[in-house]
């Protein structure tokens, strides 16, 4: 990757508790079911998490990670009685926490971004999508094959495993991020978000089919390279990626374990600012260019 001219803001629309074993449970058990049922009659809830976005300036434009959560969200009839997010998350979204007035509250109109990029289609990363492709709906939205393959050709499925497809635009098709034949860190292959190579994007599978995580490399004052790690909902804490405990209802936990594993191999290959979406600590850690420091676990599926 080249380092450029590449700055990158975080903003939460909103907050969300979530059951604590659904943020991260231990790998020793694989059945996706029983991973599920555990979250489902868990009584105890997380403290309140961000539900991150992440701002990308870049000279061709800026870019957007993900659109987070609706402000509707709560209103009566918004989710599908098929929704089962009611039953894992407790979200409070005020109105003007909606990703488009918190892009104009930092001087960015949606017609000027270069591109919307998706992590994936879950509500909380994807509920922004119908206000900013109202207001700029030629801007170009990306998610993977993969992704989509699972999720855009069955609302029912979608709306099962956390989506909102009936608020998705009218005839909404993302374009399909095209890969790189070439191998970045533990990857065999990586998309290309810009043209001078400072932004990619990698996979990250586990969570959902197709999930994907940025990695940008930015100039620091001194002109080195920092190479910032937007992991999505791959991990919900640093804490959970070091542990190596996936989330605790995705349908392929041992890929989400290996996700895990490849992220931090990243990170021993190079000094890396993770930030996870949902992480109280990555304002924090974005700000002070934190670098993760990965902690061998000697796990092996």
């Amino acid at each position: 990757m080249e380092p450029g001219d590449v700055a990158i803001t975080f903003l939460s629309t909103g907050k969300v508790k979530i059951k604590t074993s659904m943020k991260s449970q231990p790998i020793d058990n694989k059945n996706a079911i029983l991973r599920r049922m555990r979250s489902f009659f868990d009584r105890t809830w997380s403290d309140e998490l961000p539900v991150g976005v992440f701002l990308i300036s870049h000279p061709d434009g800026p870019i957007l990670f993900d659109t987070g959560e609706s402000p509707l969200c709560n209103d009566p009839g918004y989710h599908s009685m098929l929704s089962t997010g009611r039953f894992f998350a407790q979200t409070v979204i005020r109105k003007d926490e909606g990703i488009v007035s918190q892009l104009k509250a930092q001087g960015i109109v949606p017609e000027s971004l270069q591109a919307i990029v998706l992590s994936h289609l879950h509500g909380d990363h994807a509920g922004g999508l119908p206000s900013l492709l109202e207001e700029a709906p030629d801007v170009p939205v990306y998610t993977t094959k993969e992704h989509w393959d699972a999720f855009g050709n069955s609302p029912i499925h979608a709306t099962i495993n956390g989506c909102a497809p009936q608020h998705w635009p009218k005839n909404f098709k993302p374009r399909i991020l095209e890969k790189a034949q070439q191998t970045l860190g533990p990857w065999a292959s990586y998309y290309p978000i810009t043209k001078d190579a400072s932004i990619v994007a990698v996979d990250t599978p586990g969570h959902v089919p197709g999930h994907i995580s940025l990695i940008a490399c930015a100039k620091n004052e001194n002109q080195d390279p920092t190479n910032f790690f937007l992991v999505g909902d791959a991990t919900y804490s640093i804490e959970d990626l070091d542990s190596e405990q996936p989330d605790g209802i995705n349908d392929d936990p041992e890929t989400a374990f290996r996700s895990l594993q490849q992220i931090k191999q990243y990170a021993r290959l190079h000094d890396v600012v993770m930030l996870p979406s949902h992480d109280p600590n990555t304002p924090e850690m974005l700000n002070q260019r934190t670098v993760y420091r990965p902690t061998d676990r000697n796990k092996a599926l």
